[in-house]
């Protein structure tokens, strides 16, 4: 059962950069058959990284797949458009963007 939910974490970096994801409803996620060998081999890599990380970050990497399986596919699709503009934005802008939130994430994160 861990094994499944690795590779499906592993398969959701592969999905959510995906070209049909820019429709508003969820698709199903591809099996590992339907992959072309470039996604297989990004999905593998994927997962091997994923397990060479700390069991914490794992657990909390399981926990957001976890909520975005529970989303509304409304929610998803809002999602990954939103994905894919950042992924289609130039790199200097794309650069500014995450400046600009990791500062706000900074801001709105709670102080010890």
């Amino acid at each position: 059962m861990q094994n499944r939910s690795l590779v499906c974490a592993a398969a959701l970096g592969v999905f959510l950069a995906s070209p049909v994801l820019a429709q508003p409803a969820a698709p199903p996620a591809p099996s590992w058959q339907n992959l072309t060998p470039k996604e297989r081999y990004d999905a593998m890599k994927n997962y091997w990284q994923h397990e060479q990380r700390p069991q914490e970050q794992k657990r909390d990497i399981e926990e957001r797949y976890q909520r975005w399986r529970n989303m509304p596919p409304d929610e998803q699709g809002r999602i990954r458009q939103n994905y894919q503009r950042l992924q289609q934005l130039p790199p200097p802008e794309r650069d500014r963007f995450e400046q600009k939130y990791e500062k706000w994430k900074q801001q709105a994160a709670p102080q010890p």
